[in-house]
């Protein structure tokens, strides 16, 4: 019962961690979405632009969720790194070195969605502009 205990819970977590690419796969995906219509040079109806400006909106609140998680283990581990300093405990650097790991995937996928989300306005002025 442990074994399959123990499964279910490496299943979750690879699960949920494939979540962080997933989203930018989904703005890539519309990303070349919008590439598509532009290459068509058809102008966009007023429905289509506010479906645009939808679509760009929910990836702006991914972005600003992302960004305070990132902000939370920052914060995390430059506090984890000082209370190494006063506490000189090795269980308070494995917490710390664990926050870092965390950090570092959070800070690329930010820059991805951060870069996304600024292509996304790019496209989208164009395609207004049609």
């Amino acid at each position: 019962m442990k074994l399959h205990s123990y499964k279910r819970k490496v299943h979750f977590f690879l699960k949920n961690f494939a979540i962080l690419g997933n989203m930018l796969k989904k703005l890539d995906d519309y990303r070349k979405y919008l590439e598509g219509l532009l290459s068509e040079g058809k102008p966009l109806s007023g429905e289509q632009l506010l479906s645009v400006r939808t679509h760009i909106g929910f990836f702006q609140h991914e972005r600003l969720v992302h960004e305070l998680v990132l902000i939370l283990f920052a914060l995390l581990t430059v506090g984890g790194f000082f209370f190494f300093l006063v506490v000189p405990e090795i269980l308070v650097l494995v917490l710390d070195i664990l926050f870092l790991c965390l950090l570092v995937p959070y800070i690329r996928h930010y820059f991805g969605l951060e870069n996304g989300v600024q292509t996304l306005y790019g496209l989208y002025s164009r395609l207004e502009s049609l």
